[in-house]
């Protein structure tokens, strides 16, 4: 029998962990750092080490907050402000929902689909998402508890085969590539990776469901060494096996590099269709995420009731008619944004440069500044308290 308490355990959030972090990062930046040859590594690892002090903030800040994050931004900011920032959290939520459904179903209609499908593909994804959403956080983590290894082993395996075919002549020059400015290009990429990465983000939402703080920051760290080892694996991978420049050109060239391993016994024609699944499974679980997140943090925002202790203002609280309702229309919402997406490239591309721009200095910033204020306030509470003793 499984428990119905709104709770996760420290395993369980590592790989909900490993799920929202790996999938779009190895599905698309290693082409992003391709561009930049050889220093596309160096940027994964600098953009680790910047995911590490951005964790290490969230588990800082985790373990000062009583209730919730809704709770400490109140007490930071005022009961306004909170509800703002809940809302543009709420906002960032929702669009990278439309964006990972969107990838989703492009790679859905290029691996097994065909083009004209997508508009398909795109409403079963929602579709799963409502019924994720519905079914609650501690559902979805035994689901995921249950597949990690079904994925996590032949993924394993197949990278094994790829290594017979890496040219390692291809990851040089590591520090300079001819003609490009390695500077600019490794901080660029750095800042991608680390933007790939904000999905971590999410443990400040977990905070009412985990079951232990301590074990469960552990185990997020673990996800993300696990996460970035495995981005700088699939990476050098790839670059020794197509070169900078071939790798660039790919859309999805980790799904291409699985249609090439060639099996002992050649006893699966179509591996690429095999293992394209990883990546089913890791953009949904992006998708889930933030769509259910998106969804509970808006609703938390314009119908909460955070004084309350037992979480009453908290969607997953509430019956089954509420939820129906927030989360169908909130996937009608994001069906339109992905179908638009969808169809035009240059809102994608100003819209990729504003995630870049505001959208990751802003996920830094606002814990930041919270702490920032609580210290701030703790700090006077203490000075008047000692001054009031010498009165």
């Amino acid at each position: 029998m499984f428990s119905n308490n709104d709770k996760i355990s420290p395993r369980q959030i590592k790989r909900l962990l490993i799920f929202d972090l790996f999938g779009a990062s190895s599905l698309l930046l290693p082409a992003q750092l391709a561009k930049a040859g050889g220093i596309g590594l160096w940027s994964i690892l600098a953009g680790s080490v910047m995911a590490f002090l951005y964790l290490w903030l969230l588990v800082f800040l985790g373990a000062k907050a009583k209730q919730d994050y809704f709770t400490y931004l109140r007490d930071s900011f005022g009961k306004l402000l909170a509800r703002a920032l809940y809302v543009i959290y709420a906002a960032i939520g929702t669009i990278v929902c439309a964006w990972a459904a969107k990838i989703l179903s492009e790679l859905a209609c290029a691996t097994l689909l065909d083009d004209k499908e997508y508009p398909v593909a795109l409403f079963l994804v929602l579709l799963l998402a409502v019924y994720g959403g519905i079914a609650g956080l501690e559902a979805r983590a035994r689901v995921y508890e249950v597949l990690f290894w079904v994925l996590a082993a032949p993924f394993v395996l197949m990278l094994l085969f790829c290594i017979r075919q890496v040219q390692p002549v291809q990851w040089f020059p590591l520090f300079r590539q001819p003609g490009q400015d390695s500077l600019g290009s490794f901080w660029s990429g750095a800042w991608q990776c680390f933007a790939a990465f904000l999905p971590l983000t999410f443990f400040l939402f977990l905070l009412p469901n985990l079951q232990k703080k301590k074990k469960s920051a552990r185990s997020s760290a673990w996800a993300l060494v696990i996460s970035a080892v495995s981005l700088a694996a699939v990476y050098l991978i790839l670059i020794g096996i197509f070169g900078a420049k071939a790798l660039a050109a790919e859309e999805y060239p980790v799904v291409t590099l699985m249609g090439m391993v060639k099996i002992p016994g050649d006893f699966i024609k179509r591996m690429d269709a095999v293992m394209v699944s990883v990546w089913f499974f890791t953009l949904y679980a992006l998708v889930a995420a933030s769509f259910y997140y998106g969804v509970s943090l808006m609703y938390q925002a314009f119908a909460a009731l955070p004084d309350d202790p037992d979480g009453a203002g908290r969607l997953e609280k509430q019956g089954l008619k509420t939820k129906c309702a927030w989360f169908f229309v909130a996937a009608l919402i994001i069906y339109g944004a992905a179908y638009f997406f969808h169809q035009s490239s240059a809102v994608r591309e100003k819209l990729s440069a504003l995630f870049y721009l505001l959208v990751t200095p802003f996920a830094v910033v606002v814990p930041l500044a919270a702490l920032g204020i609580s210290w701030l306030r703790g700090k006077r509470g203490t000075k008047e308290n000692v001054d009031g003793g010498k009165a």
